[in-house]
């Protein structure tokens, strides 16, 4: 087999997708692709390194099909960003610790801020804004994550009989979807 960056990305997304970021390391992904925890240190030199190649290829896969979208908005970015993020375990663990700044997520970047300043944001406040749609899709996906790994823990009692889980787990489009139009209606209000 030929040893490449793409090939050591989409094995560690095999293993994340199997048993989670806590126990991937250089060793077992090496032992996966059965050949020399070395040979994997050519290419990335350390699992954040990786790590942040992952966050690049998920990036250039959301770029990939957001340039079929024609006259995207936010939403539309959201919305595949959310996709995306879902197909990789812990991934918004991995976007939150990894360096933002490489070309597919500067690309992302650009164009959320651009998006920003469709719906009404000013200049000064384009890197809040961002971040928070950002925060809010990431921070979402955590939790679908999280609950559909089926915790054995479950909510008090008292906090059970007032409020659902915080994640529609009958309907969790539909509260994606609540939660982003409460953020893009409160920039919107924001920007009058």
């Amino acid at each position: 087999m030929k040893l490449d960056r793409q090939t050591i990305q989409l094995a560690a997304i095999t293993l994340l997708n199997e048993s989670g970021l806590e126990t991937l390391s250089m060793r077992t992904l090496a032992k996966a692709l059965d050949v020399k925890a070395a040979s994997l240190y050519f290419h990335f030199k350390n699992k954040d390194e990786l790590m942040e190649g992952i966050a690049e290829l998920i990036s250039g896969r959301i770029s990939q099909r957001l340039a079929k979208v024609k006259d995207c908005d936010f939403y539309q970015l959201a919305h595949i960003l959310r996709e995306e993020l879902k197909r990789v375990n812990d991934s918004p663990k991995i976007f939150e610790n990894t360096y933002p700044f490489t070309p597919n997520r500067t690309k992302l970047i650009v164009l959320g801020m651009q998006l920003m300043q469709d719906l009404g944001v000013d200049q000064r406040h384009l890197t809040v804004a961002g971040n928070m749609g950002n925060n809010f899709v990431l921070s979402y996906v955590a939790d679908e994550q999280y609950f559909a790994r089926g915790t054995q823990r479950q909510m008090p009692a008292e906090f059970a009989a007032k409020f659902p889980s915080p994640i529609d787990l009958a309907n969790p489009d539909e509260a994606f979807d609540y939660g982003l139009a409460i953020f893009i209606h409160g920039l919107q209000a924001t920007t009058k």
